[in-house]
C-alpha cells in the first residue's frame, strides 16, 4: 500500500496527531498519593545500595530497605537526620568526590548517582518530620518493616451511604479524586461511541453497521442497560471472555499449544463456565484441584497439565490469580522491593504442587497426586537451608506433619480416596490433598482473590487497573482509588463472585461511559479516569472487527479468516496493554500483508464493492466512515476523503480500496476508545 493514512486525513477523533498504523501511546504516571519514598528514593537505593545494605547482608549493621531501618542507622550511628540533609551521612556520602563515597568505587571508576537522584534524596530527607520519627506516609506503616500482603490489601474499607446505588458509588469515588486534583472530567460519550465500545468489550468485535444504526436511532429509555444485558446473555460474550481468560491464565504459546488446548477441552471449559456464569471462586478451585466433577469441567485439568510437572511454573501461574501478585522475583530471595513477598511464600506455593504428576487416563489428561513425599528445603542468599512449608501470601499456613529427618515415609492404599494404579494411568487422589487444601485456603476467607479479579476486570474495561501493572498488587504499587477497589472487591465477594454482576456494575457507571475525546491542552493523568482511555484491540477482536468492517464476514467470497487470525496473533497484543507501543511488525502487517489486502479487493457485497456501486464520492466517504469506524466523518474529514477520491477518478477501485485501508489502519479503528 503506497498511501499513508496520515497523508489523507492528518487527524482523528481520539486525539492522535495523525491517523497512522501506529496507535497512540500513553505516558506512565504514578498515582498522586504515593509517597516520595515509594516513587523515587527506594528505587534509587535498590539500584545502588541494596547489594550491601539489603536482604542479603547489611554492612555496618545498616539496612537501607525501609525508612524506619534507615532512621535506626547502623553500628556507626544514624545515617539520616530528619529535616537536615546536609548533616546526614547518607546524603554526604553520595556527593561527588566524597570521602568513602557511596556507592563504592567499581573498578576504580566512581559509581556516581545522577544530580537528579541526589536531589531527590536531599528532598526526601528535608521533608522528614523533625519532632518524631514518621509513623505513616502514603498509607505505609514505617514501623512495620514487612507488612503482610493481607495488611496491604485490607487496610482500606469503604461503604457507600445508605440508599446509594452501586453505579453511583463508583462515580462518587472517581469524581472525588477529580476534585482533589482539580480536574473536570469529560461528559458521557455519544451513542455511537458507546455502542462500539461495549461491543468490543463484551462481544469481542465491533458492531455491524445495522447494529450501530439501530442503537443510535433508538429513543427507548434505558437502551444502554438493555444492550449490556443482551450482550452479557449472548454466546459472543462467553467466547470473548474465554479468549481473555485463556491469555490471562495460560499466555500465548503458539499454534501447537493452542491446538492442544482445543483438543483437550480447555477453551470449552472456559466458555462453558462463563456462559453458565459460574462463580469465579469455583472456577479457580477447579483449576487448582484439577478433578472435574462434570463433563463441563473436564478441560480444567489442562491448566496445570500444560505446565508438564514444572511445579515452579504452576506456582507462578497461580499466584497472580489468587493473590494478585507475581512471585517470580522471590525464587532466590525475598522480593527486593515488596518486602511482604518472601522466599518462603514462593517455595511454600511450589510445595503445594510438588506431589503432582501428569497422567494420561482413559478419560484424558489428568493430574495424579501422591499422599507422601514432597518435603523439600530451599536455600536463601545467606546459604541457609529452610524447609518449604505451605505458608501462603494470605497469611494462611496449611498444617502438615513433616517426617523426622532421615525417616522414610511409607505409602499405602489406605492413604488414598483413589489409590494410584500400577500402570500410572489412573489419577490418584490422596485423603489429604495439598492441592485441595490450597484451593480451600485461597477460595475461602481470602479477600486477595476478589481484589485480584476486580483489578484485572477494571483494567480490561477501563484501560488501566487501580493497581498498575495488574499483577503487582503489593506494597510497592498502591491503588489509585483504594476505597473503590476495596468496595468493588467486597461487593464482588458478597455477590458470590458473580462475574456478570461485576462487569454490569462497571460498564453501566458514568465513569465507563465517559467520552474519550479531550479538548483541553493536555489530558489528565490516566489513573484519574477523567475520560475514556484508549485500548488497543487484541488480536482476535481485531480479526473479527476487520472481517465485519470490510463486509468479509458475510461475503460470498471465501476469506481465510484463520490465517488472518494467526497473523494478527503474531503481530498484535494479546490483551489491552497500558504501555502499548505500536511495533514495526504491526506497521509492516498493516502496510504489506496480502491477507489484509485480500479483504479490500471488491467482491460480491463486501465494502469495497458496495462503495464502487455508489454514485458520488461524498456518499462513498460517508458510507466508508460509518462501516469502518461507526460514525460519520466531520466536515474536514469529508472534504479530504472526497478530494482523495476525486484525485483517483480514473482509478476508482484503487481510490476506494485506499480509503478503506486508511480507515482500517487508523487509531480510530485500531483502538477501543
Amino acid at each position: 500500500m503506497a498511501l499513508v493514512a496520515g497523508a489523507l486525513f492528518g487527524f482523528n477523533s481520539v486525539g492522535a496527531a495523525d491517523v497512522t498504523p501506529a496507535a497512540t501511546t500513553r505516558p506512565t504516571t504514578n498515582p498522586s498519593d504515593q509517597p516520595m519514598w515509594v516513587n523515587h528514593v527506594e528505587p534509587i537505593l535498590s539500584r545502588n545500595c541494596f547489594k550491601c545494605h539489603g536482604s542479603m547482608k547489611q554492612k555496618g549493621g545498616l539496612d537501607l530497605r525501609q525508612p524506619q531501618s534507615i532512621l535506626d542507622g547502623g553500628t556507626d550511628g544514624s545515617v539520616v537526620i530528619p529535616g537536615r540533609a546536609g548533616d546526614s551521612p547518607l546524603y554526604q556520602r553520595i556527593q561527588p568526590g566524597a570521602k568513602d563515597h557511596m556507592p563504592p568505587n567499581k573498578e576504580q571508576q566512581e559509581q556516581q548517582l545522577s544530580a537528579e537522584e541526589i536531589s531527590l534524596v536531599q528532598e526526601w530527607i528535608a521533608t522528614l518530620p523533625t519532632d518524631h520519627p514518621p509513623v505513616t506516609s502514603g498509607g505505609i506503616d514505617w514501623n512495620q518493616t514487612a507488612p503482610s500482603l493481607m495488611d496491604v490489601a485490607t487496610r482500606t474499607k469503604w461503604q457507600p451511604p445508605a440508599g446509594m446505588q452501586p453505579l453511583d458509588a463508583i462515580d462518587r469515588l472517581i469524581e472525588s479524586h477529580w476534585q482533589e486534583q482539580r480536574v473536570c472530567g469529560n461528559g458521557p460519550c455519544d451513542d455511537r461511541m458507546f455502542v462500539r465500545r461495549i461491543f468490543l468489550d463484551l462481544a469481542g468485535r465491533t458492531p455491524t453497521r445495522a447494529e450501530a444504526d439501530s442503537f443510535a436511532d433508538s429513543t427507548e429509555p434505558g437502551k444502554r442497560a438493555a444492550l449490556v444485558d443482551r450482550l452479557l446473555a449472548g454466546d459472543e460474550y462467553a467466547r470473548h471472555m474465554a479468549e481473555v481468560l485463556d491469555v490471562v491464565l495460560m499466555e500465548r504459546k503458539g499454534s501447537a499449544a493452542e491446538a492442544a488446548r482445543e483438543a483437550h477441552g480447555w477453551p470449552a471449559f472456559l466458555k462453558n463456565a462463563i456462559a453458565a456464569n459460574r462463580p469465579w471462586d469455583q472456577i479457580v478451585a477447579d483449576l487448582i484441584t484439577a478433578r472435574p466433577k462434570s463433563p463441563e469441567q473436564k478441560g480444567a485439568a489442562w491448566f496445570l497439565y500444560e505446565r508438564k510437572n514444572n511445579y515452579q511454573q504452576m506456582a507462578e501461574a497461580v499466584a497472580p490469580v489468587v493473590f494478585g501478585v507475581s512471585i517470580a522475583c522471590a525464587q532466590c530471595h525475598n522480593h527486593p522491593m515488596a518486602h511482604e513477598i518472601k522466599q518462603q511464600n514462593y517455595w511454600g506455593l511450589v510445595a503445594a504442587f510438588n506431589r503432582t504428576t501428569n497422567v494420561d487416563t482413559s478419560e484424558g489428561p489428568a493430574l495424579s497426586e501422591s499422599a507422601v513425599g514432597g518435603f523439600v528445603n530451599f536455600t536463601n542468599l545467606k546459604k541457609e537451608s529452610q524447609p518449604a512449608i505451605l505458608a501462603l501470601l494470605n497469611d494462611r499456613t496449611i498444617a502438615e506433619e513433616r517426617p523426622a529427618e532421615g525417616a522414610k515415609e511409607e505409602d499405602s492404599d489406605s492413604n488414598y480416596l483413589v489409590p494410584p494404579a500400577k500402570d500410572k494411568r489412573l489419577a490418584a487422589v490422596p485423603k489429604f490433598s495439598r492441592r485441595q487444601a490450597l484451593a480451600d485456603a485461597v477460595t475461602h476467607d481470602n479477600p486477595l482473590l476478589a481484589r485480584a479479579f476486580v483489578n484485572r476486570i477494571w483494567g480490561l474495561l477501563l484501560g488501566r487497573g487501580f493497581v498498575n501493572p495488574v499483577d503487582q498488587m503489593d506494597s510497592r504499587h498502591l491503588p489509585s482509588h483504594p476505597e473503590l477497589l476495596a468496595w468493588l472487591s467486597d461487593d464482588f465477594e458478597k455477590s458470590g463472585y458473580d462475574i456478570k454482576h461485576l462487569i454490569r456494575t462497571i460498564v453501566l457507571s458514568r465513569t465507563y461511559q465517559l467520552d474519550s475525546r479531550w479538548n483541553g491542552a493536555a489530558p489528565p493523568a490516566p489513573e484519574l479516569f477523567a475520560r475514556g482511555l484508549d485500548k488497543p484491540l487484541p488480536a482476535e477482536v481485531l480479526c473479527r472487527s476487520l472481517l465485519i468492517a470490510t463486509g468479509s464476514a458475510s461475503s460470498d467470497r471465501s476469506v481465510d479468516a484463520e490465517a488472518l487470525r494467526q497473523a494478527l496473533i503474531a503481530a498484535f497484543p494479546s490483551l489491552p496493554d497500558v504501555e502499548y507501543n505500536a511495533t514495526l511488525q504491526q506497521a509492516t502487517f498493516l502496510t504489506n500483508s496480502p491477507l489484509l489486502d485480500d479483504l479490500l479487493k471488491p467482491s460480491g457485497q463486501n465494502l469495497t464493492a458496495r462503495l464502487l456501486n455508489l454514485s458520488t464520492n461524498g456518499e462513498r466517504a460517508r458510507v466508508a466512515f460509518l462501516e469502518v469506524i461507526g460514525r460519520l466523518p466531520d466536515d474536514e474529514e469529508q472534504a479530504r476523503a472526497i478530494a482523495y477520491l476525486d484525485a483517483h477518478g480514473d482509478r476508482p477501485e484503487a481510490g476506494a480500496r485506499q480509503l478503506v485501508w486508511a480507515l482500517l489502519t487508523s487509531a480510530d479503528f485500531l483502538l477501543n476508545h
